[in-house]
Order: C-alpha cells, then sequence, then structure tokens
C-alpha cells in the first residue's frame, strides 16, 4: 500500500510582484546606462550596461517562470510546472557565463588600445546604477529561497558590484590617464559575475538531475524510518527536488505482521515533513512475508530465464 503526501504549493505566486517591479526599475535604468556608455565610450560602463540588460532578460524569464510555475498539475504534467523556475535559473547562469565571454573579448582589443573615456559620466551613471541596482535587490532579498528568484537575485548582486567597480574606474580616470583601468575593471567585473553564478547553475544542474537537494540528510531520513513504531527495515529511498523548494521522497517500509500500517504511513508523513522538510512521501508498506515472497519470485524468474 502507498501513502502519498499532498505537497505544498510552490510560493511562485508570491514572488511574482517584486520580480514585477525588479523588472521595471532595471529596464528603465539599462536605457540610461546604455546611453551613458554610448556617451562616454567606455567600457567598463559598457559592460555594466549589457549586465544590465541580462539582468532584465533575467527577471522576464523568471517572471515567466513564476506565473507558469502557479499552473496547477494535469495530465501532461502530473508534478505541476515547478520545474519552469529551474530551467529559468539554469538559464540565467548560462547567459551570465555569455555575458562575460562577450566582455572578455571587448577587453582583450581594449588592453591593446585603450580608448579615451569620459570619467565623469561614468561615475554619474555608475552611481545611478549601483542605486538602481540595489532597489531591485531589495525587492527580492524575502524570496531567495526559490532558486529562481535567486538568480535573478545574483544577477542584480553581481550588477551592482559591477558598478562599484565603475565607479572605482570613473574615480580614478579623474585622476590619472591609465585608461588601461577600463578594460581591467571590466575583466574584474567578469570574474565577479563567474563566481556569482557557478552555485546558480550546481544547483539548478543538481535538481535536473534528480540529485539529493543539499540540505537533506539522506542518512537522517533512513534513520528517522528505521526508527518508527513496528518498522523492521528500509531500502530503496529516493530523495528529489521537484522544485527549488519543493522536496519528493519514495521509499519501501517492511513492517510487522501486527502493524498498523495506516499508522506507520500517518507517522512517517508527518515526520518527514515537518523534520525534513519533504513535501510530497510515497511510501510503500511491505509485510517481511512478502518481501521473501518477492525475492524467490525474482530468483526462480532467473532460473528460468537461465
Amino acid at each position: 500500500m502507498s501513502g502519498h503526501h499532498r505537497h505544498g504549493h510552490d510560493h511562485s505566486g508570491h514572488a511574482m510582484r517584486p520580480l514585477t517591479i525588479a523588472l521595471a526599475i532595471n529596464t528603465t535604468f539599462f536605457v540610461v546606462e546604455l546611453a551613458g556608455a554610448l556617451y562616454s565610450g567606455s567600457l567598463t560602463l559598457l559592460a555594466d550596461a549589457v549586465h544590465m540588460l541580462t539582468d532584465s532578460a533575467s527577471l522576464g524569464l523568471a517572471l515567466l517562470a513564476a506565473w507558469l510555475a502557479t499552473r496547477p498539475p494535469d495530465s501532461v504534467r502530473t508534478y505541476g510546472y515547478g520545474r519552469t523556475e529551474v530551467l529559468a535559473a539554469l538559464a540565467n547562469g548560462l547567459l551570465l557565463v555569455a555575458t562575460v565571454g562577450y566582455i572578455l573579448y571587448e577587453a582583450v582589443g581594449r588592453f591593446v588600445d585603450p580608448p579615451a573615456v569620459q570619467p565623469e559620466v561614468i561615475v554619474v551613471v555608475g552611481l545611478v546604477g549601483l542605486g538602481a541596482n540595489l532597489a531591485a535587490a531589495y525587492v527580492l532579498v524575502d524570496d531567495r529561497e526559490n532558486l529562481n528568484v535567486r538568480g535573478a537575485f545574483l544577477h542584480l548582486i553581481a550588477d551592482a558590484a559591477s558598478s562599484v567597480a565603475t565607479v572605482g574606474v570613473g574615480v580614478a580616470l579623474l585622476y590619472t590617464d591609465y585608461l588601461v583601468l577600463d578594460p581591467l575593471f571590466a575583466v574584474l567585473i567578469s570574474v565577479v559575475i563567474l563566481y556569482s553564478t557557478r552555485g546558480l547553475l550546481a544547483d539548478s544542474l543538481n535538481v535536473l538531475l534528480q540529485g539529493t537537494p543539499r540540505d537533506v540528510d539522506v542518512e537522517g531520513i533512513r534513520g528517522f524510518l528505521a526508527d518508527l513504531d513496528s518498522v523492521e527495515d528500509v531500502h530503496d529511498v529516493h530523495v528529489w527536488a521537484l522544485s527549488s523548494n519543493q522536496y519528493a521522497l519514495s521509499a519501501h517500509l517492511v513492517v510487522g505482521e501486527e502493524a498498523d500500517s495506516d499508522r506507520v504511513l500517518a507517522s512517517s508523513r508527518s515526520g518527514l515533513h515537518e523534520r525534513f522538510g519533504v513535501d510530497h512521501a510515497t511510501i510503500q508498506i511491505e509485510s517481511p512475508t512478502f518481501e521473501h515472497r518477492v525475492s524467490i519470485d525474482c530468483y526462480d524468474a532467473d532460473d528460468r530465464r537461465d
């Protein structure tokens, strides 16, 4: 017999409003920064503007994924659409990596022949950009548990760091003529972007590969189930993520002949939810004779094939 814990609804719908606000802030400033980059001729400012564009794309993708994730399960997607957020997070990570490639390509040429830039414009636009990034990130700060929102948040934090670098370049060029600082800081921005992206990509791939969530203790779960009254053996324990904040589990429990199966199911289900955050648990209850009979049947089947 199997017991199913109805998994809790994802909080994707709650994330839509802050994502919409962050998208509006970010897109508005992208236009300002792009104009400033073209006017000043700064690669650092252009890199920041391109990063800002990827932020807008990231936020738009995250918003679309959050909307899709609110759709209920159907006959095609019986677990629902929560994984669209994980796909969006992965796409955002890959978009960041592509952005880094573009910035590095441009920087190589400017190390050889750095063009003149207008530092006053760089400083002003950089400061405004820093404020816009921090404002947009602040809107998302309470929803970072969601992997999709976390991807968008990391975009904004990385862009805020690049805005700080942009201001630093502008201030330095106000007092020096070291034009090579412009591509140098663009490379530093790229390093910050890559560093902020690696965890996002790793977590996204882990979910898509049905790996065990990093914060779930499988041995602890196995021990908890084995310690339940009437449970004699635990096997075939599998834990995976349906989305960034929805965990699923399946396991087989062997119980004594006189065991109250409904009570074992209720105890395992509530404990898994309360202690380990597992929202959807499928537990198969087996008797010792069932396990023995299945083993004999499999053995006989192998003999017949031989």
